[in-house]
């Protein structure tokens, strides 16, 4: 497979599992305060609204770079070499999906081709 397919792998990857922590921010920013409803309860309300703003926001922070870099990515910007690189060191740290996706990113974006090509 060349480079360039694995460049395109890559992206996807980087902006499907990105969007599924941007969705599950969404899930959080709107499930837990409609949750607190539910309970009844003002003080359960008050709590699982800052609990889901908290978390909500913490995800949101999370998935947007993977999103730009996946996108930058995609349209083989020079920028998003560097960017996609950081985002795959700190994926080690995340078992067992992101370990993966960041193994696989670093062995993709350190490789000539995809540096020559991103440079262009």
């Amino acid at each position: 497979m060349d480079n360039n397919k694995h460049l395109t792998i890559l992206s996807i990857l980087f902006v499907t599992f990105d969007s599924i922590l941007l969705l599950l921010s969404i899930g959080f920013f709107i499930g837990f305060p409609l949750l607190g409803k539910f309970i009844g309860d003002a003080t359960a309300y008050m709590a699982l609204s800052y609990i889901g703003v908290g978390v909500g926001s913490i995800l949101l922070l999370i998935s947007i770079p993977g999103i730009v870099a996946g996108l930058g990515l995609i349209y083989r910007k020079s920028w998003s070499r560097i960017l996609a690189l950081v985002l795959c060191v700190v994926k080690l740290f995340s078992i067992p999906f992101g370990t993966a996706l960041g193994i696989y990113g670093i062995w993709v974006l350190m490789q000539d081709k995809t540096i020559e090509s991103l440079n262009k």
